[in-house]
């Protein structure tokens, strides 16, 4: 038995809650190393003397299913609910010819007297406390998001644009540096609101809005202040009102780690040093100050006055224009502590508002229920990028990059998530897969099986092109009909819940390009095939065959048989008919 292998750990993601009644367990183990795995939890009997009359801890066991087998690993899962709303637990690992006892002191022989009975060597979850619980806003889970870059979505008034505006050019040739200006607009954005309904779109994330002398606005001026060229607040307001007409929320972007040098707290402090009541807002040094970029000055977010500032404007706005969500900007170099006290102020105001911070790396210490709602989860992404559009990956690379990002969080803390492809800080992933539609096309269904909410940037519809910032914030092309899958895999997520949030992965099949895998829910179960290279003929797993499939993207029939003719970089997603 590979012991180094074994990895378990109480509250985190292999222990935790995951409602207010149930536990969910998880443990890692060398793949095809174990042959079964038990869980030896409290038993409601609690003590009880044997016929020695010794009294014994009394222990369920529960088998535990492999939840995932990666190249390296075999993740093991059980889901209970304690009659009393707490664990000590321990593990019985079997590998066909030794049994051994796991807890939290180490391993032992199950035959150990000694340990069966001492309860403070187990594993404890100590308490099932509601107040505790990670619980992300319930609409989230459903929603699909479309990322706006805001000055080049849509010119819907031509009377506030800037003295020197450009004219609207979705070409690579165009000019798109931070001065470069094209008209965007909130007008622009309402205009196509019945646009964005058709996609499927249920949620808009739009990049800062706030006054600001550069085209992306991350350098705000003034956050309390719409920037001019992109409208009012009236027009924010008309936004949101007729945006949840249809059925669509609305997340500004909170730009809190930094403002720009030219609002007037800054000028203030670098003007007037150290006699400046805004000088400690920042961090100066000498002659120089810390900064995220030259023109964007760190705020110091352990000041008081600078939080109550920042939080006065995420608290204006909700109420202001009844906002739904804050993406927060650069979220992992701003303190906890900071975040915790916005999470209270909002959530008093709105409590369903949903906080999604940009971190890119592993976010659990801002997931346990008193900061963020979800990140901008792109590890997630990564393999499918990299597997589908890249082609750097073959299909065991990606099953193990894939299943390490997705059991990173408990179950609950990834129906928060907001999962996406690219961005406005990434080059768009037509440009990432060659400019080759069907690979896309691919990226967009297996991100539609992702738990919690997806995000699509603006364009991604009509594959508009863009390598890194800022050739990936070109102007929409207006002129293009969409193409993609994207609106017909909206619809599924929204007809068959089993597609994203409410279904649990089951891979059934993995080669190099190849992989066919299910999602099941107590409703349903939905099958996905994925190919890549060449036009090949695949085995069918033995529980499809002998069955006919609706193919739902096509809506054709598909009966199956023992083998499956596949087309290059093609998919499927079906249903028993």
């Amino acid at each position: 038995m590979e012991k180094q292998a074994i990895l378990h750990k109480t509250k985190s993601n292999y222990a935790y809650a995951y409602d207010a009644q149930t536990l969910h367990f998880r443990l890692r183990s060398k793949r095809d190393d174990l042959l079964s795995v038990t869980l030896l939890i409290d038993h409601e009997d609690g003590w009880l003397p044997n016929e020695k009359g010794v009294w014994m801890w009394q222990k369920k066991q529960v088998t535990m299913r492999k939840e995932f087998s990666t190249e390296l690993f075999d993740y093991w899962f059980a889901e209970i609910q304690p009659h009393n709303l707490k664990a000590r637990y321990g593990f019985l690992l079997d590998d066909g010819q030794t049994q051994v006892l796991f807890v939290e002191r180490g391993f032992f022989s199950p035959d150990d007297e000694f340990i069966q009975n001492d309860i403070n060597s187990y594993f404890s979850f100590p308490y099932i406390h509601e107040n505790d619980l990670f619980v992300a806003p319930a609409w989230v889970k459903e929603t699909v998001w479309y990322q706006i870059f805001p000055e080049r979505f849509a010119n819907g008034d031509v009377t506030n644009d800037p003295q020197k505006t450009h004219a609207w050019s979705s070409a690579s040739s165009a000019v798109l540096g931070e001065f470069e200006f094209y008209g965007g607009d909130l007008r622009g954005i309402i205009n196509k609101l019945p646009y964005l309904a058709d996609l499927g779109i249920s949620g808009i994330y739009l990049t800062p809005i706030f006054k600001s002398p550069t085209s992306h606005k991350y350098d705000t001026e003034d956050y309390f202040e719409i920037d001019p060229h992109f409208g009012t607040k009236e027009d924010l307001r008309e936004l949101v009102d007729k945006a949840h007409q249809l059925g669509i929320r609305i997340m500004l972007d909170a730009v809190f780690n930094h403002i720009g040098w030219t609002s007037y707290q800054f000028k203030d402090a670098q003007t007037k040093g150290k006699t400046s009541k805004y000088y400690d807002w920042f961090y100066f040094e000498e002659d120089s100050y810390l900064n995220f970029s030259y023109h964007m000055p760190k705020l110091n977010t352990s000041h008081p006055e600078v939080i109550d500032y920042l939080i006065q404007v995420a608290s204006y706005w909700i109420l202001e224009a009844d906002i739904d969500g804050w993406r927060l900007d650069v979220a992992n170099e701003v303190d906890h502590q900071f975040w915790k006290k916005f999470r209270a102020a909002v959530k008093s105001i709105k409590p369903d508002v949903y906080i999604c911070g940009e971190l890119w790396h592993d976010s659990q210490a801002w997931l346990n229920g008193d900061q963020f709602d979800g990140v901008m989860n792109y590890p997630l992404a990564k393999p499918i990028q990299e597997w589908l559009a890249t082609e750097r990956l073959n299909g065991y690379e990606f099953l193990e990059q894939f299943v390490h990002a997705y059991t990173r969080y408990p179950k609950n803390q990834n129906l928060g998530m907001m999962t996406l492809l690219d961005s406005h800080d990434t080059p768009r992933i037509i440009t990432s897969a060659q400019n080759d539609y069907r690979k896309v096309d691919m990226c967009f269904a297996l991100l539609a099986t992702t738990p919690g909410s997806i995000c699509f940037y603006y364009g991604s519809e009509i594959y508009l092109q863009g390598e890194d910032d800022p050739d990936n914030r070109r102007c929409m092309n207006w002129e293009v009909t969409p193409t993609s899958n994207i609106a017909k895999l909206t619809q599924l997520r929204k007809n068959y819940p089993t597609v994203g949030y409410a279904g649990e992965y089951d891979f059934l099949s993995v080669t190099d390009y190849t992989i066919i895998f299910k999602k099941c829910s107590i409703d349903e179960t939905i099958y996905f095939v994925f190919h890549t290279k060449g036009r090949e003929t695949v085995d069918v797993p033995k529980e499809m065959q002998g069955q006919t499939f609706v193919e739902l993207i096509h809506s054709q029939l598909i009966p199956l048989s023992e083998q499956l003719q596949l087309d290059e970089y093609s998919y499927l997603i079906l249903k028993k008919s």
